[in-house]
């Protein structure tokens, strides 16, 4: 490569043909050729004659040098110039290439792909070798690291996605280590490692093995673009605290917390805003229990990863207990049964205490019955059958004499004095069988039972026994009956007869049986271990299992991280579910720090090289077809007047004069945008300013235009952000407006273009995106709608009736939903009486369609719709209709007047 200053060629020997200039200006003055000549003696009559007709005895001297040029461009551009900024070095080492692809790399993954591939494409260009690595684990056998051509780093590139657990940086340093030993990297190495932006505690061996390698440069996403976590939210009195963490840096950011229920639908959502400086923001969620009991999971707005996403398995939902009281324990709170049940349930229930008419007023999932409260209440049994869950204790009065509210048959009289049986040693526990929903939970060596009521001989059946002592009696029974079921602890719930209400192990048994409300299942097909059920994917989306994934057994699932092994996902282990998610209660993101062993940081939009071949050689083809175009004209072949050499030579000049392009520039970019947007069929959305919402719009135009490529001879064009206030819209057919609360009002040429759009055929899609809030406004119209609206010349609108064209213009539609639904859908009233032949030109709602239009790069959908994936497609379908709307109008329409336009035509 042969290089001056920052210009370099990566062919240098192409240079050598503007040696060839000279020779070539000679055969160019040979044509067209030199007259011959002849003698003709009568021609001397016509010596004084006037003639103003020349035959040049060679080609114009601008027109050579002209030719001389497009020779010259040629040959630099075969030369492959490279401009490279100053921050930015001409590398001749081989290259290496790390890629985070942790969980947290899949906010900025598509920039990091690129970036890589540019480096891939760079190191092909100056004929280097290169090898790429990536750092998250995938549980499969890995490759050795070693250096190859641009096609195998490719090839490699493209295997590497994100994945939904945090890198391993360490064993990526163990794999660089072991090739470098091997010699499988040569010498020196231009390493660059595409980074997270997150610190861990393998950062710095990370760092320190590669600068060992050479020189090391680190590039980091933007603030807009860095992972954001989820961590584990607290409960509330009233719902929910959720904490948004990120790695601090010094600009503000905003985003969006939804929750959701299992089936898709959006029970709440708050915005969480961080300060500058700040690595974390707050947010509550206020719902009532029955609601917030329905929480699957929480989300982040506008970014999919695994991060973003918190599952929410049992521990997070609080059912309703009740707690039925009898009789009073007179100001002995410690020795009543109830305390201890309370203390124990407290953090992961609702409690509610009182007498049985009260309890089941109340609706409660869960019934807790002591011995002094025992009741035989026919309605308890009822209770049951519906679906409800009774939880008892026994005591004095149940080892005296049973009943029908029982799981099994038991031993009557004498066995305490007076009905309980004696042991001269205590029993400590036996391990809980697999079959049992306490199933891997740790036995408490200091729980040992002194008495207990003793089940039947042939009752306490296997499949009923959830908990024995070591000498096999059972302390725990349990049966189905109908929808509900009956638990039966065989001691009291207080310390009277053991020791179990006195350690840890108590509150973790009824925890488990929490699981039990609704009518769930009890039996432990995991044999002790937590099974994963759904994974999280690295986008965030819940999906099949990976065959990489293991049981994970339930004495280590509190202590477990996401890896391929235990990806993060919904685990179930008898009733019980449970959520494993990548941020743990002690994660911190935190930057990468500056003093990192011999790096170098950027950003992944810092300087580049700037590449002139290709647009080299696109001008020199232009100037070639110009220059038959000169010729042409030259030789009089062309319908215009001739040009003359001295007015041709100016023009050329002028072309070619450096400030010419800069003093054009605003007007080639307004060029530029017209060219691009009239060529191709495009619709446009309205640039707010805020780029989480010109973000989505955006994403929901790129997915409507995929979708109406894919069912429709339609093929429009990624979509164009405009400004309405500068850019032209007469371009765009359709133009999907997001309107905020609050939206000022136009300027008055602002609102005259758009007028002259409406009235020109144009269509604008006002969506204000809040139909989910919309009746806080106690029938106001939406602020912002009103501020746009009044400057505009919009006729009477009215809800569109059964029907309008845009009901039947591609699917026959009735209901026109979005993100949200049941908001109604406006229009004109009257379209007929408009210029634009019965089309109305202005569709205003309020259902957030950007939001279940949008679709990621890989044609996914990005945000969730309330009533699931059926509300996505008709909202697919309404998109459809309005594209097919904007485009053939009444057409439509115009098909049910067919016969009496064929019998016109047939007079």
């Amino acid at each position: 490569m042969f290089a001056l200053g920052p210009l370099s060629f990566a062919a240098p020997l192409a240079l050598a043909g503007l040696l060839a200039l000279p020779a070539l200006w000679f055969l160019l003055r040979a044509t067209p050729p030199a007259p011959r000549r002849a003698v003709f003696p009568p021609l001397r009559l016509l010596l004084n004659a006037p003639d103003d007709s020349e035959t040049p005895q060679h080609a114009p001297w601008w027109l050579i040098l002209f030719r001389l040029l497009i020779a010259a461009l040629i040959i630099i551009a075969l030369a492959r110039p490279v401009w490279t900024p100053p921050a930015v070095e001409t590398e001749t080492r081989p290259a290496l290439v790390v890629i985070d692809n942790g969980w947290s790399s899949a906010a900025a993954w598509d920039d990091m792909q690129r970036e890589a591939e540019r480096l891939i494409g760079q190191a092909d260009r100056d004929g280097r070798a290169i090898a790429v690595l990536a750092t998250a684990v995938t549980g499969n056998a890995v490759q050795p690291l070693r250096l190859g051509d641009a096609d195998a780093a490719r090839r490699r590139l493209e295997t590497i996605a994100p994945l939904p657990w945090p890198a391993d940086r360490q064993a990526a340093a163990e794999r660089i280590r072991t090739a470098a030993r091997n010699d499988q990297l040569g010498g020196p190495l231009a390493v660059t490692w595409l980074s997270d932006g997150l610190n861990s505690d393998d950062a710095e061996p990370l760092a320190r093995t590669l600068s060992d390698l050479g020189s090391l440069r680190v590039l980091e996403p933007d603030s807009g673009r860095a992972a954001l976590g989820l961590a584990p939210p607290e409960t509330a009195p009233d719902g929910l605290i959720v904490e948004v963490r990120r790695a601090a840096t010094d600009l503000p950011r905003t985003a969006g917390v939804t929750a959701l229920g299992a089936d898709g639908r959006a029970l709440a959502r708050r915005d969480v805003t961080f300060e500058p400086g700040a690595g974390s923001a707050t947010a509550t969620l206020s719902l009532p229990l029955d609601l917030r009991n329905r929480i699957a999971s929480l989300r982040l707005d506008g970014t999919a990863t695994a991060g973003t996403v918190r599952l929410l398995g049992d521990t997070w939902q609080r059912p309703r207990v009740g707690l039925i009281e009898l009789t009073s324990d007179e100001g002995q709170p410690l020795l009543s049964d109830l305390h201890y049940v309370r203390s124990a349930l407290a953090p992961r229930a609702e409690l509610i205490a009182g007498t049985l008419d009260e309890l089941l007023e109340a609706e409660p999932a869960i019934l807790v019955m002591t011995d002094a409260a025992r009741s035989d209440d026919p309605r308890i049994a009822d209770f049951i059958d519906n679906g409800g869950v009774l939880i008892r204790f026994a005591g004095p009065r149940l080892a005296a004499r049973g009943d029908d509210l029982l799981p099994v048959d038991l031993r009557q009289g004498g066995r305490l004095f007076g009905g309980a049986l004696n042991w001269e040693d205590p029993q400590p526990l036996a391990r809980f069988p697999d079959n049992s929903p306490f199933a891997g939970l740790p036995v408490d060596t200091s729980a040992t039972v002194d008495r207990q009521v003793l089940a039947q001989p042939g009752s306490a059946t296997p499949d009923r026994v959830w908990a024995r002592l070591e000498d096999g009696t059972p302390l725990v029974t349990a049966q189905r009956r109908a929808r509900g079921w009956i638990v039966l602890f065989h001691v009291t719930a207080s310390p009277e007869w053991s020791d179990l209400p006195l350690t840890g192990l108590f509150p973790r048994m009824l925890q488990r049986l929490m699981g039990l409300a609704g009518g769930g299942a009890a039996n432990s097909p995991s044999q002790g271990a937590w099974v994963l059920d759904r994974a999280l994917d690295a986008d965030g989306q819940l999906a099949s299992a990976p065959a990489t994934a293991r049981p994970i057994p339930a004495a280590a699932f509190e202590t477990a991280r996401p890896g391929p092994a235990s990806p993060a996902g919904l685990y179930r282990l008898g009733p019980a579910s449970a959520a494993l998610n990548v941020i743990g209660p002690q994660t911190r993101m935190a930057p990468l720090p500056r003093t990192l062993p011999g790096a170098t940081f950027a950003g992944l939009d810092g300087p580049r090289a700037t590449h002139f071949d290709a647009p080299l050689l696109a001008a020199a083809l232009i100037l070639l077809a110009l220059d038959i175009l000169i010729a042409l004209a030259l030789a009089g072949r062309l319908p215009f007047a001739r040009i003359g050499g001295a007015a041709t030579a100016a023009l050329m000049a002028l072309a070619l004069l450096p400030g010419a392009p800069r003093a054009e520039a605003q007007d080639n970019e307004a060029d530029s945008f017209a060219m691009e947007a009239a060529l191709n069929l495009r619709f446009a959305y309205i640039r707010t300013g805020d780029a989480q919402t010109d973000a989505r719009s955006e994403a929901g135009l790129t997915g409507l235009s995929r979708e109406i490529t894919r069912r429709s001879a339609m093929e429009p064009e990624p979509p164009m952000a405009i400004d309405v206030d500068s850019d032209p819209l007469l371009f765009f057919p359709m133009i999907y407006w997001p309107v905020s609360t609050d939206a000022q009002p136009l300027a008055p040429e602002t609102a005259e273009k758009v007028s002259t759009y409406l009235q020109s055929g144009g269509l604008i899609l006002f969506d204000t995106r809040d139909a989910d809030v919309a009746a806080l406004r106690a029938g106001a119209p939406h602020p912002g709608l009103v501020a746009i609206l009044e400057s505009i010349d919009v006729p009477p609108l009215a809800q569109i009736p059964p029907d309008h064209v845009l009901t039947r213009t591609f699917y026959l539609l009735q209901d026109f939903p979005g993100r949200f639904s049941g908001s109604p859908v406006w229009v004109e009233a009257n379209p007929d009486g408009a210029s634009r032949d019965g089309t109305s030109g202005v569709i205003i709602g309020a259902n957030d369609w950007a939001s279940a239009w949008a679709q990621n790069a890989r044609g996914e959908a990005v945000a969730p719709v309330e009533g699931g994936e059926r509300q996505r497609e008709m909202a697919i379908r309404f998109g459809v209709n309005v594209g097919m709307y904007a485009l053939t109008g009444n057409y439509k329409a115009d098909q049910v007047h067919v016969p009496e336009i064929l019998e016109r035509l047939g007079q």
